[in-house]
């Protein structure tokens, strides 16, 4: 059997924060910020002074050091476009075979940076972040523009195949590249946000994307054991007997995955910032370091996962963003069995009341699987993984049914 499709959607407005919400704008509203890091210098504020006096307030707004946000007129709905063509063949009785190849292409997607984004600085570093912007009467303006895209194609794999005993096997693989250039706003995965590294050069930030699982195996199984009442074996045992061992269903899910991504990033000093945005919902730039050799260290290690040797921020403040691609690396690959047997029992009320009582198993073999590493090569941790997903869980479950 040959399929096939294609179709046209869109995403409309939708709200990402306060970085597209124009009526959240100066004057009447002021974002402002005050940048300070040194607590030696006698204009440095402490928590228990507070804001300066009028700081937010509209009669004293000054753009150049509000965040202020812009949408160009031409803003407009994103275009969406799916496709797949699948074949699917019985390869022999019960047995199911589906091969697919599914698309998706994004247009002109809701993306977010600063539109007044600074210049690299010169190479003593001498230039404040002000006198490097493009529009000297305003500071860090939050642009909201159609200029995000995306891409996905895959391979998916289905085998089904209903054995003789009440057996059912599933198996769905997926060989798949997701690509475009900035997450999610509000989202942020493994350094992944939604501003680009330079405004200036968006299209260096098209690559893999954040959501990008390039290997994915599900394989499920239902089985209806051939013991007790109404089975194969055992079918005039007593009620005792058929109580523990007659009416079990054994089911399971195990999946492998790839590794999470991760975006190698940098926090620069004051004179290599670009921008003065520090939300990633409001435009930040994410900044890259240099990769001069395999970025990976030992990948065995849970504090080494990366290199610090290969992997360096950049010295020079007027070269400021580095060489990494986006998601250039990935965490460690992810595994886990989850299991269920159940049974269902009648009760003497009623014609059909029957009770089904379950016992579920999450990560059955309680194996270890690691969360993406630290990519921020400015940390302390850069190279650590500090979390694991969930350890084995176990629960009981009764349900009735009448």
């Amino acid at each position: 059997v040959l399929r096939g499709g294609w179709g046209m959607s869109y995403i409309h407005f939708h709200r990402i924060g306060a970085a597209n919400i124009l009526a959240i704008n100066g004057p009447q509203v002021v974002n402002a910020v005050v940048s300070q890091s040194n607590p030696t210098l006698p204009t440095f504020r402490t928590t228990q002074q507070g804001y300066p006096a009028g700081f937010a307030d509209p009669s004293q707004f000054n753009p150049t050091t509000a965040n202020i946000l812009y949408m160009p007129r031409d803003y407009h709905s994103s275009v969406v476009q799916s496709w797949y063509v699948s074949v699917q063949r019985e390869l022999a009785k019960n047995m199911l075979l589906d091969v697919a190849y599914v698309g998706n292409r994004a247009d002109d997607l809701l993306a977010l940076a600063n539109y007044n984004q600074a210049v690299p600085n010169n190479s003593a570093g001498s230039l404040s972040l002000q006198a490097r912007r493009p529009i000297q009467e305003f500071g860090d303006i939050t642009y909201t523009s159609n200029d995000g895209k995306s891409r996905y194609n895959a391979l998916q794999v289905k085998f089904e195949y209903r054995m003789p005993g009440n057996l059912m096997l599933l198996n769905a693989f997926t060989w798949s590249q997701a690509k475009d250039n900035g997450a999610g706003s509000l989202e942020a995965p493994n350094g992944n946000i939604a501003g680009p590294q330079n405004f200036y050069d968006r299209e260096a930030d098209y690559g893999i994307s954040g959501y990008n699982q390039p290997l994915n195996n599900t394989t499920s199984f239902v089985w209806d054991l051939p013991f007790g009442r109404d089975r194969k074996w055992m079918s005039d045992a007593n009620a005792v007997l058929d109580a523990f061992v007659g009416g079990w269903t054994f089911s399971g899910i195990n999946t492998m995955t790839s590794g999470a991504p991760v975006t190698l990033t940098y926090t620069p000093a004051a004179s290599f910032s670009v921008s003065g945005i520090t939300q990633e919902f409001r435009g930040a730039n994410n900044y890259r370091p240099n990769v001069i050799g395999d970025p990976y260290g030992n990948t065995s290690s849970i504090t080494e996962y990366f290199s610090k040797t290969n992997v360096v921020i950049p010295t020079d403040p007027s070269q400021v963003f580095g060489n990494a691609e986006r998601n250039s690396v990935s965490g460690p690959w992810f595994w886990q069995l989850d299991f269920v047997a159940s049974k269902n029992f009648r009760l003497p009320v009623g014609p059909q009341t029957n009770v089904q009582i379950r016992i579920e198993a999450f990560n059955l073999l309680n194996r270890t699987n690691f969360t993406a590493p630290n990519g921020n090569r400015s940390a302390a941790g850069f190279g650590t993984i500090t979390s694991t997903y969930d350890a084995r869980q176990i629960q009981l479950g009764a349900k009735v049914t009448f």
